[in-house]
């Protein structure tokens, strides 16, 4: 019996590791000083879908936006989207909708804005996530040196789909989008990725904890390694997965379909 017993834990045990080997905690509080963990071996390598945007690292002074992508958002509930406004209570919100306009920063990471907007009360309300086009400014001590702002903003392969990642913030707080294929996307010339395929998305958000500290102008909350300002999800730095995870202080706000990539991306 004891035999039977301990073999059961063992088999346990393993299906646990198998489990859980592909991602690492997704805590945000986590102190790596600045280096990802490897996660099967490697950090998935971006996947560069504008060929003619800049390659290189820096800020590109020849960045061209298209003007985005606007479509329908639907939030997950109306309790969601008062966490997440959390400066005024909510009344009757209608008409939401996210506007997705990025281009290539380099290195085929991606930099621009997400806005969220809906009307309330008669008024217009939009709230507008950055992630910046440059490069870290360089400070004796600092982690990121000199590492693109948008570093964690990329396409990249995962379980045989082509999809994105990334994060952008305001002054409140910080957001995640994924964008996953809802049909399948089939392979251009030299077995480049296309993106004929219809899109969907959703965003996780993480509002920023109320104090009167301020926030470090040379650090975009990804790369602050504490603090109230720290927004960091192993999930979405390492491309283990495509959701930020509760354990880094995202919860869900909501989704969208029918995103026009090529406008959203800027890609020619």
């Amino acid at each position: 019996m004891k035999t039977g017993l301990l073999k059961t834990s063992v088999l346990l045990l393993t299906t646990a590791v198998l489990f859980t080997a592909g991602c690492s905690s997704s805590s945000s509080s986590d102190t790596n000083n600045g280096t990802l963990p490897v996660i099967n071996g490697a950090i998935p390598g971006a996947v560069i879908i504008d060929p003619t945007a800049p390659t290189g690292t820096g800020t590109s002074t020849t960045t061209t936006f298209s003007g985005g992508s606007t479509v329908a958002f639907q939030p997950t509930n109306l309790a969601q989207m008062n966490k997440y406004v959390a400066t005024h209570p909510l009344n009757n919100p209608t008409d939401f909708k996210i506007s997705v306009n990025l281009a290539q920063a380099g290195s085929g990471r991606y930099g621009g804005t997400v806005s969220i907007s809906y009307t309330d009360n008669g008024i217009r309300y939009n709230g507008e996530f950055k992630s910046g086009m440059g490069t870290n400014q360089s400070f004796k001590g600092m982690y990121d040196n000199g590492k693109l702002e948008s570093e964690f903003n990329y396409w990249f392969n995962y379980n045989g789909k082509l999809v994105f990642t990334g994060f952008f913030e305001d002054q409140y707080g910080s957001i995640t989008i994924t964008l996953e294929p809802t049909t399948v996307a089939s392979g251009g010339n030299d077995a480049e990725p296309t993106l004929a395929a219809s899109y969907k998305g959703t965003v996780y958000f993480k509002n920023f904890t109320t104090t009167f500290a301020q926030h470090s102008p040379y650090r975009a909350c990804w790369h602050t390694y504490t603090g109230p300002y720290d927004c960091r999800s192993n999930i979405i730095t390492t491309k283990c997965g495509l959701y930020p995870g509760a354990e880094a202080g995202y919860q869900v706000l909501g989704t969208f379909s029918n995103l026009n990539v090529n406008s959203a991306f800027s890609i020619q």
